[in-house]
């Protein structure tokens, strides 16, 4: 009879054991939530905040074709503005913090983003960098321009394809919108307008911007992403110039300027690499 009851009690021990070693086990307990797995790091579930650091590059791709000088005229319509596309390289800073729990499975961000690129107008638009003479001859010049963008972004993203390796999500889609600031640096007269005297900066106009985002960014390692993202930014500028009629000549005191405005709309197709970070709790 002791012998039973001393097999009973081992057995009760061992089995409340059992039951308190599952409880204590990390993996097993968040198992309930999948957002939760870890493999001893903090995750995004936990508290853990995600910043990173980010640098980008891509091409910048323009299409506003506006132009209004101050007396009120526009170039001719069928030779409008035609921004280049251009070369764009630039970079993020910013931050996740760990909402998807209280937001079915989404985190909320914050990041500044800046950027640069150089949307030209190429000689020899009618009426904005160039004239037909009397004669037939054509006497124009190039714009050369200068964008630069700082912002902010306001993002939210779906972490996929999560697990013990990646407790924040191998791979996730993500948008976002912001404001910012958007220069202008422009050198009117291209080439004849290049002395000491004129750097590109000289005639510069700043505005507000607004700005959407979307993109795919995927881990290539625990700390490593790579991504691709599209952006668009909104500007409206008043104060910007070019040689209207080709009328700068080399080696002169300084271009001939002329005011314009005009609201650029710009689309930004960039991709990169970015640096994660834990801070914990």
């Amino acid at each position: 009879m002791k012998t039973r009851i001393s097999a009973m009690i081992f057995l009760l021990c061992a089995v409340v054991a059992a039951q308190a070693a599952r409880a204590e086990d990390p993996y097993t307990a968040r198992v309930a939530d999948p957002y939760a797995l870890s493999s001893g790091l903090p995750n995004m579930s936990s508290g853990t905040i995600e910043p990173y650091l980010s640098f980008m590059a891509g091409i910048a791709i323009p299409f506003s074709q506006d132009a209004t000088f101050r007396d009120g005229s526009t170039p001719r319509v069928d030779r409008d503005v035609d921004y280049q596309n251009k070369q764009s390289i630039g970079g993020n800073a910013g931050v996740w913090f760990p909402t998807r729990n209280k937001l079915v499975g989404f985190d909320l961000g914050v990041e500044i983003t800046g950027f640069i690129w150089y949307p030209d107008v190429a000689c020899c638009r009618e009426n904005f960098n160039g004239v037909t003479l009397p004669d037939g001859a054509f006497e124009g010049t190039t714009t050369e321009i200068q964008g630069i963008y700082v912002g902010s972004n306001f993002l939210i993203r779906r972490p996929m394809a999560i697990s013990e390796a990646y407790p924040n999500g191998r791979w996730h889609p993500y948008v976002g919108i912001g404001v910012g600031a958007h220069q202008l640096a422009m050198r009117a007269g291209g080439a004849r307008g290049a002395t000491f005297a004129n750097p590109l900066t000289d005639q510069r106009d700043t505005s507000i911007a607004f700005q959407g985002v979307g993109g795919i960014k995927a881990h290539l390692f625990k700390y490593v992403a790579a991504f691709v993202e599209a952006k668009y930014v909104h500007a409206f500028h008043d104060d910007l110039n070019t040689d209207r009629f080709g009328a700068s000549l080399p080696f002169a005191d300084g271009p001939v300027l002329n005011q314009y405005e005009s609201t650029i709309r710009t689309i930004f197709v960039h991709a990169g690499l970015s640096i994660h970070f834990d801070i914990k709790p």
